[in-house]
């Protein structure tokens, strides 16, 4: 199958009608482009394009995170409109490089920008705790007015949000500014990012994939274009973007954050068999804290029933390590495969530099059941054979990641009685986990993201170091250890057995030349609804970060 799929005439009109929306004071010429090859590391670019002042650098600096941004704005130092305008160019400069969006409507953002201060100076006070902060969001969900696509052609102009969605609304009550939606890929179903849309750029290497579903997001973020990004995971979607952009987001267990979904868009409608959960793409961790106390701090659970009624923070974990210390399990491994050379340097050294604070009692954790939840979620994920998935395409070329995800062999066309078996064995599986998690009396477990660094494009095929944690419904936080993938550090590894055919293409597709330079993050999960220890253990870690090559 051919990796460049020909479009039909209505992808290429939404392409155009997209790119048509950004200011034409902000369109990079061809030459300017050319300058950045596939391969490039593209982070300078914003400033080489001498589209932004100094200021607009400053503001929108990747180092320079939501908390900082908002303090600014309370403290006069800019106005809301300074910092959706910057943020508005660089969006811009970094879509023309990356692909990153999808919907445009800065136009939109600014005027909300103008009313904020209005309001700031006319009242003294500040609208909410994320007064003027510009937050980009994920295709799919809902946005009042706003289209929302599945990563298929075939829902333009037939899905169109009439509200914000739940979560998007708390957040715009708090005072933020929406100003475009990111890319994300067909059937939203892959951990890289690739659609009728375009095909999404890692900033850092654009021969890499900036991971997926949420990889607009990710490539936005650690560019600079966004100082925060709503996302969403059911396998990865969240995890695998900030890993492979070197930035932060926390996977919360599944009923504590509001839906933000419109209605009608995910691949496969109804299936509730393995939940999907927003969050954001972040700069920082206390970026994190900031989305969730902002959340929760509304209650939501009073609006929508369905939610787990817990508080940011409502209790502080007792730790199970000796001497009150955080017993670390680390998987080195999932026991399917084998991680590339870069995560397994990055993951030794940190737990190496972790053994030298008193905070932590670090052991072994062997991944039990793994296999077993990653091939369990594989058929949920998919039980109606994938003929949701097919028929939403309608004619519309199947890309290859799509095509592979289809034809996994657990993907099957199941009977009622077959997906219940499927949801039994779930749930045995969760209890089996949970007996084997509570043997280890760990607090949390520290573990690659994936099976490398950001993956060569169109070749992520293995999710299991974040689906299996989808499958159990355990929280996970992504943050960047400060490594990066090095040829010299990280050479090939010789010969050897390859522990199944996920572990046979993942070696395969290592070339240390190809990798240089995708930053190297890692995971830490904690067990169910105990999300914040996910961050207060992260907090510790980060005594030791970052991390040197």
């Amino acid at each position: 199958m051919s990796l460049t799929p020909i479009w039909p005439q209505v992808a290429l009109d939404a392409v155009a009608q997209r790119d048509a929306c950004i200011p034409e004071s902000l369109r990079l010429p061809a030459s300017f482009l050319a300058k950045y090859p596939p391969g490039s590391d593209v982070m300078s670019a914003a400033a080489e394009s001498g589209l932004m002042t100094d200021k607009e650098l400053d503001i929108t600096d990747p180092s320079n995170d939501a908390t900082a941004i908002l303090a600014a704005i309370k403290d006069k130092k800019v106005t809301s409109l300074e910092v959706m305008t910057a943020f508005m160019k660089r969006a811009a400069i970094g879509h023309q490089l990356l692909c990153c969006l999808t919907q445009i409507f800065f136009e939109e953002g600014l005027a909300r920008a103008k009313e904020l201060d209005e309001y700031y100076e006319t009242t003294g006070e500040l609208v909410g705790p994320l007064h003027g902060l510009p937050i980009s969001v994920k295709e799919h969900m809902a946005l009042k007015g706003k289209n929302a696509t599945g990563g298929f052609l075939g829902d333009l102009g037939r899905l169109v949000s009439t509200e914000h969605a739940h979560l998007n609304q708390i957040l715009w009550d708090a005072g933020c500014v929406f100003y475009c939606k990111t890319n994300l890929p067909q059937s939203i179903m892959h951990i890289e990012t690739f659609s009728f849309w375009g095909q999404a750029l890692n900033p850092h290497n654009t021969k890499l994939t900036p991971g997926g579903s949420s990889g607009g997001c990710s490539a936005l973020v650690s560019f600079g274009g966004s100082p925060l990004s709503l996302g969403s995971d059911i396998g990865g979607s969240l995890r695998a973007p900030a890993a492979c952009c070197g930035i932060y987001t926390l996977k919360p267990t599944t009923k504590r954050v509001p839906s933000n979904l419109l209605a009608g868009v995910p691949a496969v409608p109804g299936n509730d068999a393995i939940l999907a959960t927003s969050g954001p793409i972040a700069r920082s961790s206390r970026d994190l804290e900031l989305f969730f106390t902002t959340v929760y701090g509304t209650q939501p659970w009073l609006k929508d029933m369905s939610l787990t009624p817990l508080p940011w923070g409502y209790q502080t974990p007792k730790w199970t390590g000796s001497g009150g210390k955080i017993r670390l399990g680390v998987m080195w491994n999932d026991g399917v495969v084998h991680p590339q050379p870069p995560i397994r340097r990055a993951l030794k050294q940190l737990v190496d530099a972790l053994k030298k604070t008193d905070a932590f009692e670090i052991v072994d954790y062997e991944p039990k059941y793994h296999a077993e939840l990653v091939s369990t979620a594989h058929g949920l994920y998919f039980p109606d054979g994938g003929a949701s998935v097919r028929q939403r395409a309608a004619g519309e070329p199947l890309l290859h990641l799509t095509e592979w995800a289809l034809g996994l062999p657990e993907v099957r066309d199941h009977t009622t009685h077959e997906h219940w078996a499927l949801h039994i064995d779930r749930d045995r599986l969760r209890k089996a986990y949970g007996d084997y998690w509570n043997s280890q009396k760990v607090d949390a477990v520290l573990c690659p993201t994936g099976p490398g660094p950001a993956q060569i494009l169109q070749t992520s095929k293995y999710w299991g170091y974040t689906a299996a944690w989808n499958c159990v419904d355990y929280p996970a936080i992504v943050f960047p250890t400060g490594l990066r993938a090095d040829p010299v550090l990280d050479p090939k590894d010789g010969p050897r057995e390859p522990w199944s055919e996920y572990d046979a293409h993942t070696t395969s597709c290592y070339e240390p030349e190809v990798f240089k330079n995708a930053p190297l993050s890692l995971q830490i999960v904690a067990r169910r609804n105990v999300d914040e220890a996910t961050l207060m253990i992260l907090k510790e870690v980060e005594k030791v970060l970052p991390l040197r090559n």
